[in-house]
Order: C-alpha cells, then sequence, then structure tokens
C-alpha cells in the first residue's frame, strides 16, 4: 500500500518538478537512465518547455541511449509545435491539466483512411539484395530487416504487400569472406529518397536508423 502511494505521488509531481526548467535531448536521456516510466516522461515533454534536436542522428542517439519510441515520437511531436500525445495511465495523467472539453459546433465529418493510417502507425515495405562468396549471401535478408524492425522498431508494422507500404527500405548486402558491406535507402510512399543512402555497418544497426528515419517524417507529416 505505501509503495503504491508512493508511485501514485511520483507520478503526480514529476512532470510539475521538471516544468520549472527547460527540457531537451540529454534531460531525456537522463530521466530515461533514472528509471522513470514513459507515461512520466510523455507528461513531462507536455508539461514543460523544451529545445530538442530531432534530426536522425539525434534520434539513433535517443534510441540508442535507451529511450523509447513512444517518447521518441513524442519529442518529435513536440519540436514541431504540437502536443505530444501520451498515453493515459490508470492515474489519469496526461502531462496537461485536465479541462472540460467545449462541445464541438460542427457537421459530422467521416474519419479518413489517411487519418485513420496516421493514428495506427507507419506501414514499411522491406526489400533485400544479397551476394558474395558466403554461405550466409545467399539468405533473404529481408528476414533479417524484419526481424530487426519487429525488435527495436514497435511503432512501425512491416508488410510484404508493398501497395500498402507508406516507406519502403531498401539493403544491398555484400559479403565475401570476413568482409561485410551494408548500403541502405529509405524511401517514402512516392518514392521518393528521405534520407541520405547509408553505406558500412551491421544490418541492425542500418534498420535502427531507419526506423528513427521513417518515425520523424512520419510524425511531422502527421501534422
Amino acid at each position: 500500500m505505501r509503495k503504491t502511494l508512493a508511485i501514485v505521488l511520483l507520478m503526480g509531481l514529476c512532470p510539475s518538478l521538471f516544468a520549472q526548467q527547460s527540457m531537451n535531448n540529454d534531460a531525456v536521456v537522463r530521466m530515461v537512465k533514472a528509471g522513470l516510466s514513459d507515461d512520466i516522461l510523455i507528461s513531462t515533454v507536455n508539461a514543460s518547455p523544451g529545445q530538442y534536436t530531432t534530426s536522425a542522428d539525434a534520434l539513433i542517439a535517443l534510441k540508442q541511449s535507451g529511450v523509447s519510441d513512444r517518447v521518441i515520437a513524442a519529442i518529435v511531436t513536440k519540436s514541431t509545435g504540437g502536443p505530444a500525445s501520451a498515453a493515459i495511465g490508470p492515474l489519469g495523467i496526461s502531462g496537461q491539466a485536465t479541462q472540460p472539453a467545449a462541445p464541438a459546433v460542427q457537421a459530422p465529418t467521416q474519419t479518413s483512411s489517411a487519418t485513420a493510417n496516421y493514428a495506427s502507425g507507419p506501414r514499411v515495405y522491406l526489400e533485400a539484395a544479397s551476394k558474395g562468396t558466403n554461405r550466409n549471401a545467399a539468405r533473404d535478408q529481408s528476414m533479417e530487416m524484419t526481424k530487426d524492425f519487429e525488435k527495436n522498431c514497435p511503432d512501425v508494422r512491416v508488410t510484404i504487400n508493398q501497395q500498402l507500404a507508406d516507406y519502403t527500405v531498401l539493403l544491398n548486402h555484400i559479403e565475401v569472406g570476413f568482409v561485410r558491406d551494408n548500403q541502405v535507402q529509405i524511401a517514402n510512399k512516392d518514392g521518393d529518397l528521405i534520407s541520405k543512402t547509408k553505406e558500412g555497418g551491421s544490418i541492425n544497426g542500418g534498420m535502427k536508423k531507419a526506423c528513427a528515419v521513417i518515425l520523424a517524417d512520419w510524425a511531422r507529416a502527421a501534422h
């Protein structure tokens, strides 16, 4: 009972404590290292002024520091001027003062398919070309890409139907002896590249970067 009460008080007070100082990427990482939950982090992002860096490299650094995709998405949304979305926990904490909602006076509208897609997260199609002298080079590397996305990027849904995909990630994998090279391209639904072609590093590292780039572009497109 005492432990539960302490958690309740902590979740209620944290946004107020951090609201007195400007937040940034480093402050979020320190809060993650301190063991604060995603709900508290998102509430603090909502309630506090902040100056965040949301470049692809900065988002990758946040991910590698243990910041969850939900918190990263909230930071990107906050930095674009919109309210960060916080998952309402059992205590009803949203990170902002609760006010009665004014009745909307407008004609009934239908939810468009585009709005529904933004609410459910982006779909990504994975495609790989692989060549080399090693036996492993003959494998379908898109399976490896899928495994990495499922592990490191749960907010993105992998699809095998390219026509339904919002993004396409292309991998060119070369494996000769002990030498491995990976080239990665990321394109939006129109086929336009949304980041520079990445070369070198592991497939896992390439997919982490692709995840951060896709989530950042998805958050911008939603606004």
